[in-house]
């Protein structure tokens, strides 16, 4: 209740500031207004519930048309065509329909920061079909958070039936994020969708149930607002937006136990690339013997290095990482890993291993189903004392086939069950 109040009396919607309780006349008291102090109260809690009333009235519901007129259409890549969606007018859909068979539309001329977005959602084809919004860069497409429906007869029942993942740089991170998908009451044919987002925050409602099916605690994307997309194969209908309308959904990042947890290596160095070749393992010979400059982990440990670079057609490189670790003497640690692709795993300049967490072929997925995740393996680590130096080459990929540079994420965690005695 505190903090919806605190969210009230400060509310920031799309038009300017306002603070409630200033526009509240407090008059000097005296002791007959001590004696009527109840009866004060009471139109003082009256005159804040009206004005917030009216404040929020200010999150106007704007029905977005959805005609040829408001939209324009995208490739989903630079080397693919562009979509081209069918609108529709038809009787009960008063802002029109528009089917999306493949590829993506966006609003014209739109911004969008925070507020609730509602549509409906009828999928047509295998896909992934759904929403973007605060989409910048060119297309649209370069820096965007997004929301999707990945549908099977088993969605109701798969923990990544629905799905948020971030557009950074081009790269979108399906794949590194398993917190941000979960099951969801879904049906064939229409179903409904609610999302309210707050600063760096966003719940999903779907089919008006009364509880959010997703939270996602930070909104990834490095793009505060933007305009909005929609993604098919799919026929979308009643898209509404009620811009600074967030039902006291605080702005702020939810705070989470990984950011402060000590087991994790969050200082790390990133060295420049060097070429991959399929089939031939990286030596240490290979390490590059330029300048190498420091990177922190982010959430959930992952060193994020989407944030780095550009999703371009690049030839098949391994990127290079390591950190530090001092150990107070000779000893044996386990340590946790997360990666995404092909890791090649060097310790004080000798190989200990390599692990592979290919989406595909299905048999190289590491739990949770070729996500990235500090679980996805684990490895002994033979420490000597003083400073250790642990050097990964990485080679970023959704298939093992030693193609271009990933469109997804890309990135690497470490962690130590067992830090007695370790210092990073």
């Amino acid at each position: 209740m505190s903090e919806s109040i605190t969210e009230m009396s400060s509310f920031r919607g799309p038009f300017a500031f306002i603070d409630l309780a200033s526009l509240i006349p407090l008059e000097q008291e005296s002791p007959v207004d001590t004696m009527f102090a109840p009866l004060k109260f009471i139109r003082h809690a009256t005159s804040l519930v009206t004005l917030t009333s009216a404040c929020f009235a200010l999150a106007q519901r704007i029905d977005i048309p959805l005609n040829p007129g408001s939209w324009i259409s995208h490739a989903e890549f630079a080397s693919t065509k562009p979509s081209s969606p069918s609108f529709e007018v038809r009787e009960g859909f008063p802002q029109g329909l528009v089917q999306l068979s493949e590829g993506s539309i966006q609003l014209r001329n739109f911004d969008f920061a925070s507020g609730t977005i509602d549509f409906d959602m009828k999928v047509t084809g295998d896909g992934l079909p759904g929403i973007r919004f605060r989409m910048q860069g060119e297309r649209g497409a370069e820096n965007s958070e997004e929301f999707y429906l990945r549908p099977s007869v088993d969605c109701r029942a798969s923990d990544d039936c629905v799905q948020y993942a971030p557009i950074i740089n081009g790269f979108m991170l399906w794949n590194v994020f398993p917190e941000y998908q979960t099951q969801a009451p879904v049906y064939d044919g229409w179903n409904h969708f609610k999302l309210v987002i707050s600063g760096r925050r966003m719940n999903l409602y779907v089919n008006h149930f009364p509880e959010p099916v997703l939270k996602v605690g930070k909104l990834e994307s490095s793009s505060s607002h933007g305009t909005i997309g929609l993604v098919g194969p799919a026929q979308f209908a009643n898209l509404t937006i009620r811009a600074g309308q967030v039902d006291g959904l605080l702005s702020s990042v939810a705070p989470d136990r990984s950011d402060n947890d000590r087991s994790i290596v969050h200082h790390w160095e990133l060295g420049s690339s060097t070429p991959f070749h399929l089939g031939k393992p990286p030596a240490f010979s290979d390490v590059p013997s330029q300048a190498w400059k420091p990177v922190s982990s982010e959430r959930f440990g992952f060193v994020n290095l989407n944030r780095l670079y550009s999703a371009q057609e690049v030839s098949p490189e391994l990127t290079w990482l390591r950190f530090s670790v001092w150990s107070e003497k000779s000893q044996t640690k386990t340590m946790s890993l997360g990666w995404i692709g092909q890791a090649w795993i060097f310790v004080n300049g000798s190989f200990l291993t390599t692990k592979k967490n290919f989406y595909y072929p299905e048999a190289e997925r590491q739990p949770p189903d070729g996500r990235y995740s500090l679980e996805n393996g684990t490895v002994q680590l033979v420490l000597k004392p003083g400073r250790n130096i642990v050097t990964f080459a990485v080679y970023d990929s959704i298939r093992n086939t030693g193609g271009d540079r990933t469109r997804y994420g890309w990135g690497v965690g470490a962690s130590f069950r067992d830090t007695a005695g370790l210092r990073f």
